[in-house]
């Protein structure tokens, strides 16, 4: 049995352009299957431009109007729309697929419909949002760029083809933890080290103090000598006396 709490993954057509907008309406669904009545909904079509600005053609779309903001900016050239104005917009739509009907043929000579039959198709969507808006090549409207991170308010319930899981997410290194850093080596006091650890400065200044007795003892022998000498002289002195 399938599991009824996963999430359901969906695939987007999406599709931009610029083109003439017309036959804005307000659609009141039949309740043909006697359930509840669904709400109506707004309706509009774009003569989309394509191929050469000097000689475009044109491919038609029947749109459902679904974004929020593009159910206001549609709903406020209603009026402009009605009055046979030149309304061109900038669009995006979105899943689109292709209707096929029955029609009335047109008489080729006064363009009247006649009696005869023949199968059209047009492209079905869903409008998104509209960028921009000029009525008789006037800017009337436009989109503001929404700020770094948002989608722009619009909410396709949809999901890109590998768009599912955990998003692709391989990093699994761990980070790596950095060594402590060796405190720096203390001298201790020569007094406080092992017997037989000497440090060579100790040893230096060991060499100079036993090099300083010697100094001072050659010193005090020669002054004893030199008293001794004086000595001598004052006693043979007395003597020749």
């Amino acid at each position: 049995m399938a599991n009824d709490t996963q999430d359901k993954q969906f695939f987007n057509l999406h599709a931009s352009g610029i083109g003439y907008l017309n036959r804005v309406r307000w659609v009141e669904t039949n309740n043909r299957s006697g359930g509840r009545r669904a709400e109506p909904f707004l309706s509009c079509a774009i003569n989309a431009l394509r191929g050469s600005s000097d000689s475009p053609q044109y491919t038609y779309f029947d749109l459902k109007v679904v974004g929020e903001d593009a159910i206001q900016v549609i709903s406020d050239l209603e009026e402009a729309v009605n009055a046979e104005r030149k309304v061109i917009v900038a669009f995006r739509a979105a899943d689109l697929y292709v209707h096929t009907y029955e029609r009335r043929k047109r008489d080729g000579r006064n363009g009247q419909r006649s009696d005869e039959m023949e199968t059209a198709s047009l492209i079905k969507a869903r409008l998104l949002l509209i960028t921009s808006a000029k009525v008789d090549g006037e800017l009337v409207y436009k989109r503001e760029e929404p700020e770094e991170g948002d989608a722009g308010g619009v909410d396709d319930a949809g999901a890109e083809p590998g768009d599912a899981g955990d998003g692709g997410n391989t990093d699994t290194d761990q980070p790596q933890e950095a060594n402590p850093a060796e405190p720096p080596q203390r001298r201790e006091p020569a007094n406080q080290r092992p017997q037989g650890q000497h440090h060579a400065g100790d040893r230096g200044q060991g060499q100079r103090s036993r090099g300083g007795e010697r100094g001072s003892d050659r010193r005090e022998e020669r002054q004893h000598q030199g008293r001794d000498q004086r000595g001598d002289t004052r006693s043979d002195r007395y003597a020749r006396n």
